[in-house]
């Protein structure tokens, strides 16, 4: 079996930036469809009232914490997908950073405002949905590489 060849487009600066196997180049639109399928699903996830989540159980201690890192880690990873040039570096990967923790720190300020959620803010919950995010950022600059 043949492996995909990596597809690259130019950056801003006129350099080639790497964006990974010919089966990930799907046409702009497709890509920002998934990134915003993902962050809805994603925030119905982190909004939905506590007992939903009942009857999977925990499979771990901590596992919550885990679910917040993975999960900011994937989203910040669909979102260099889907604008490679802004996550070049710089003022706009900063501006990407910054809007991924605020999206962050967001969910957790509405999180205890959900009617019968049994959720609360965690200062835990948001360091590492941070963490997430520069997680998920420097794992596709190392696949890009």
């Amino acid at each position: 079996m043949k492996i995909p060849e990596a597809v690259s487009a130019p950056s801003a600066s006129g350099s080639t930036l790497r964006m990974g196997p010919r089966w990930l180049n799907w046409p702009a639109p497709a890509r920002r469809a998934a990134a915003f399928v993902y962050g809805a699903c994603i925030t119905w996830l982190l909004l939905a009232p506590a007992a939903t989540f009942e009857d999977i159980g925990a499979l771990f201690p901590g596992q919550d914490k885990v679910v917040h890192l993975v999960i900011f880690a994937g989203f910040s990873g669909l979102i260099r997908w889907c604008l490679p040039r802004w996550w070049s570096g710089g003022k706009r990967g900063a501006i990407l950073i910054a809007l991924l923790l605020a999206y962050g720190a967001g969910i957790e300020i509405l999180q205890p405002q959900v009617p019968g959620a049994g959720r609360s803010f965690e200062w835990l919950d948001l360091l590492l949905d941070g963490a997430g995010v520069i997680a998920g950022k420097r794992l596709c600059e190392r696949m890009a590489a």
